[in-house]
């Protein structure tokens, strides 16, 4: 490089690294990066602590910050964002030895390092960023060790560590490997040298997950099972899954699911391709060779829904052939080129800005509510929480004797008044949290996780006799309803809003209220909405019975208003019941 360009090259560097703090998560979003936490804080593989095949190298890592004193979460994410600072340089470097020029690996590298999807999980706890730095470092360095010894087998070491952070990265390095190693095949030693030191690292890493996780037998067997499932469920041999030709635009044009600048993208990358084929340029065509094997693999074996994560390894062909392709509109004149990258980037910033602000200026529902009800639920009050959230209540809550799990609310006793509950949807009466879809961020991150609530198990009612089903916000009972209501600790809070059809009816009905067959208040509707509220006692050793009756109701069909034939006594807008705080 001439000095000139050093210069770009370090301040680019330096500024993409300041970007990586707009990123960083306030708090833990997803399944995997629960069981990472754990496995920061108890490594066992066959207890899922992390998932198979356990991460080991980057579970040690993080440990390694651990034991400084870091939070597990924060000990991850330390590891994360040096991996996400270190991506620019990479590709950088990368894109030089495949045979690109300055221009075009500059806006290539800070491409991806502005790709929605790298941007915002470089800020997670998830191990695809760094693993990916690894693997883009192995491949520039097997590359270079083309005519190198020494970077071919540094190469092969820094290969062996990918692969111990994360498997897919041997996929990544497969094409690089094997030109590195037809160029040094006359050095006969130093290939062995390079496959042992390699295989070594990487067969070790797998081994020492193994005898860590406290048996060996239990982790082959973990790793069994879950290749099953990845083959059964999240693969193409599972015949519910969408067809591989649906599934295309995921993994290849719009992993992120943002349609004009992914697709933008790809346009660029086939121009790039189609101009490398006409001038039989290498440099495009070995990116694709370089990255279409694992892109094939994600195709055909991985979560769809997980796409934009799992698709960060290899966007980084995306990037490198976009660039290359505005260096084709702009034939090759390296101002023009550079000028377009910056537009092209600046696009990709704006569009993800958003996503940014959220995943680092609030905590993930999920995690947000499992912490209110942890803030308040007094030391003998029972927490209920959604199974889908196990690995988040782990982490955020561990050994907590309070903490039981539920899959339907029919399995939380009405006995439980007092407890609370954490769910992962919204719900009336409850304190909700809520991401909005409409952020940037559902089109990045797997769509889940952006609604969670939590309330006092006291909002679980059974309606029974005299209820019609549920209208949205409301429900319409006739002349009499029973209601079973959770047991509270004394006494207490019991609130109705009604909606009374007066307009329908020849007078303004009388309405009473039961509560265990004790009257807690009659009266005569003095308006179409009532909102009261009562303090009563509750029973101790059985649900409460709430009974609501209505001296008149109103048959829309009848008076020829609509095709409703039910017999309308009142509606109830709203119906809570709550221990008295």
């Amino acid at each position: 490089m001439t000095p000139t360009q050093k210069r770009i090259f370090i301040a680019l560097a330096v500024l993409i690294a300041l970007t990586r703090f707009l990123a960083i998560a306030e708090a833990l979003f997803d399944w995997d990066e629960a069981l990472f936490i754990l496995g920061v804080r108890e490594y066992d593989v066959v207890q899922h602590h992390p998932h198979p095949p356990g991460y080991p190298l980057y579970i040690a890592a993080a440990k390694a910050i651990h034991l400084l004193g870091v939070p597990e979460f924060r000990s991850l994410q330390v590891i994360v964002f040096l991996g996400a600072i270190a991506l620019f340089p990479v590709i950088f470097f990368l894109a030089k030895q495949i045979g690109f020029d300055f221009t075009t690996s500059i806006c290539g590298a800070a491409l991806f390092a502005f790709l929605p999807n790298v941007w915002v999980y470089g800020g997670t706890g998830f191990s695809d960023v760094p693993s990916t730095a690894l693997g883009l470092l192995a491949c520039a360095l097997l590359l270079r060790g083309r005519t190198d010894g020494r970077a071919y087998l540094l190469g092969a070491i820094v290969l062996g560590i990918a692969a111990g952070f994360r498997p897919p990265s041997l996929m990544i390095g497969a094409v690089p490997a094997l030109i590195a190693t037809w160029h040094q095949r006359r050095a006969w030693r130093r290939v062995l040298l390079a496959m042992l030191l390699g295989g070594a690292i990487a067969a070790g890493s797998y081994a020492g997950a193994a005898l860590a996780s406290g048996s060996t037998e239990g982790y082959v067997a973990s790793v069994r099972a879950q290749s099953k499932y990845v083959r059964e469920v999240d693969s193409y041999h599972n015949p519910t899954r969408a067809p591989l030709r649906e599934l295309t635009d995921f993994f290849f044009v719009a992993p992120v699911r943002q349609q004009a600048q992914m697709t933008g993208l790809a346009l660029l990358a086939l121009l790039s391709l189609a101009a490398g084929i006409v001038k039989r340029r290498a440099a495009p065509l070995l990116t694709f060779a370089i990255f279409a094997p694992f892109a094939l693999f994600a195709w055909l074996n991985l979560d769809f829904e997980a796409a934009g994560r799992y698709a960060i390894s290899y966007m980084a062909a995306h990037a490198l052939l976009a660039a290359d392709g505005l260096g084709v509109l702009a034939a090759r004149r390296a101002r023009v080129q550079a000028v377009l990258g910056a537009m092209t980037a600046a696009v990709l910033i704006v569009w993800a800005w958003p996503a940014l602000r959220l995943q680092r200026g609030s905590a993930p529902p999920p995690v947000a509510a499992i912490r209110w009800a942890k803030e308040h639920a007094s030391r003998d009050e029972r927490i209920f929480i959604y199974s889908g959230l196990g690995p988040l209540t782990q982490a955020e809550l561990p050994d907590d004797p309070r903490v039981a799990f539920f899959d339907t609310a029919e399995q939380i006793s009405l006995m439980s008044g007092d407890a609370w509950i954490v769910d992962l949807k919204e719900s009336d009466g409850a304190q909700n949290f809520i991401w909005s879809r409409r952020n940037p961020l559902w089109k990045i991150v797997r769509r889940r996780c952006f609604e969670a609530s939590a309330a006092r198990a006291s909002s679980i009612m059974v309606f029974g006799e005299g209820w019609y089903g549920q209208e949205g916000t409301f429900r319409w009972m006739n002349a009499e309803s029973v209601t079973q209501l959770p047991v509270l600790r004394g006494s207490g809070t019991l609130r109705l809003a009604l909606y009374v059809p007066v307009d329908s009816l020849p007078s303004p009905p009388a309405i009473e209220v039961w509560m265990n067959g004790a009257l807690v208040e009659r009266f005569v509707a003095p308006a179409a909405t009532i909102d009261r509220t009562w303090t009563v006692p509750s029973r101790a050793d059985a649900p409460n019975e709430l009974r609501i009756r209505t001296s008149a109701v109103a048959n829309p069909a009848k008076l020829g208003r609509s095709g409703d034939s039910r017999d309308l006594g009142l509606r109830v807008d709203a119906l809570t019941w709550s221990p008295i705080e």
